[in-house]
């Protein structure tokens, strides 16, 4: 432990649950979540394979989800035509989606604990779409929660545009698409895919992670619903 951090060196990779409730459920080891953001570049190969040797150690079911939902606006947002925005989301999937199997399959070659799906595969479950609901509802009726999404907005918008790039009103409406089916899973995975408890592991906090693990919030994430920031030891500050 580092400080008041609840820091745990393992397997080559640096874990910070986000709260002692979180640390209990990542002991429990039900159920990770690792999502995974197409086209960033942070999401190597390396990286993938470092993670998710990490999560298949640590749990014992892991969904990996990479979201491919609203890419394209986001392109269409930058001034791309529909048709090559189309395409380069296309390109940038498939790409994805390979460096994904390749991981899994240096980890586990039998694949039974891991499950690999694209958000939009998500989308019509009734599961995820009743959790939508209740998100959908706290973006509009809880103030917090809702400046949590518009701050995430603007930090997906502008790593993708850069500094000193002006964010046009396009890139809000796009990043809030983007946002909204993206975070139901932060909300509350384990309804979502039906386990006991899950972690959400990512590689930095979000607004929308540092809003929900507040203990003086009307909105929270739901019960079993933990986070842990996980990334190689050579990336940490420790």
């Amino acid at each position: 432990m580092q400080g008041n951090r609840l820091v745990e060196l393992s397997h080559a990779m640096y874990a910070e649950p986000l709260s002692e409730e979180c640390r209990l459920i990542w002991r429990r080891g039900d159920h990770a979540l690792v999502g995974i953001s197409a086209g960033n570049s942070y999401f190597n190969q390396e990286r993938l394979t470092k993670l998710l040797t990490w999560a298949g150690r640590s749990f014992a079911e892991v969904d990996v989800v990479y979201v491919d939902t609203h890419i394209d606006t986001m392109l269409i947002a930058d001034g791309r035509p529909p048709a090559s925005a189309a395409k380069s989301v296309r390109a940038t999937i498939k790409d994805l989606r390979r460096r994904i199997r390749r991981a899994v399959e240096l980890v586990e070659p039998d694949q039974v604990r891991f499950r690999i799906r694209a958000l939009s595969e998500l989308l019509n479950l009734p599961a995820y779409q009743a959790v939508r609901h209740r998100t959908d509802q706290a973006m509009r009726d809880e103030p917090e929660f809702a400046a949590s999404c518009e701050e995430m907005v603007r930090q997906v918008v502008g790593h993708r545009l850069g500094e000193g790039v002006t964010i046009s009103e396009a890139h809000i409406a796009a990043g809030m698409s983007y946002v909204q089916a993206e975070a139901p899973l932060f909300v509350d995975s384990p309804s979502i895919f039906n386990v006991r408890s899950s972690v959400v592991c990512y590689h930095m906090i979000t607004p929308i992670t540092r809003q929900l693990t507040r203990g003086n919030t009307a909105f929270r994430a739901a019960p079993g619903n933990g986070y842990v920031i996980v990334r190689p030891l050579e990336l940490s500050d420790t």
